[in-house]
Formats: structure tokens, C-alpha cells, sequence
């Protein structure tokens, strides 16, 4: 077996770390588990957008992967009918 060791970080030592805002009309509770003091929530991908702007170029492209991963892009035959959609 492989010699794992346990490493711990202060939350104020932690670097590059991401925040997301999410708004209270985004989660939906599912259930507990009180002997652990946890919940499950769903949380919508759509409210998440909306209160979150991409701010890097990492963000936009993690975004960008995420609409694609859900279905929310448009596909074009034809060069003129994509100008059109962009003048929109």
C-alpha cells in the first residue's frame, strides 16, 4: 500500500480558492441527516448565472462548458443566419 500522509490547512492559508453567491430562491431543501448535521439541497444552475458573472477568462470557459454540458447553445447552417442571431 501506497504511504498516503494527511496534510491540514487553515482556511485562511487556503489560496485560489473560488466563491459563488447563491441566492436563497435558488435552493430547494431534499432532506437531513441529523446524526451528521447535514442537508441536501438542490441548487438551480440558471439562478447560480444569474447572480454570478464570469470575472477571468477561466470562469468564462468553465461557464461556456457548463452550458454546453446542459444543452444551452445554438447551432448555425449558415454564416448569415449566426450575424443575425449576434445583432440581436
Amino acid at each position: 500500500m501506497a504511504n498516503l500522509k494527511t496534510i491540514k490547512v487553515k482556511n485562511k492559508d487556503r489560496v485560489g480558492e473560488a466563491m459563488i453567491n447563491v441566492p436563497l430562491s435558488a435552493v430547494r431543501y431534499l432532506s437531513r441527516y441529523p446524526g451528521e448535521k447535514k442537508i441536501v439541497i438542490e441548487i438551480s444552475t440558471d439562478e447560480i448565472n444569474r447572480v454570478n458573472d464570469a470575472a477571468t477568462l477561466d470562469e468564462i470557459i468553465n461557464e461556456s462548458r457548463l452550458d454546453y454540458a446542459l444543452g444551452n447553445y445554438k447551432t448555425f447552417s449558415s454564416s448569415k443566419k449566426l450575424i443575425s442571431e449576434l445583432h440581436k
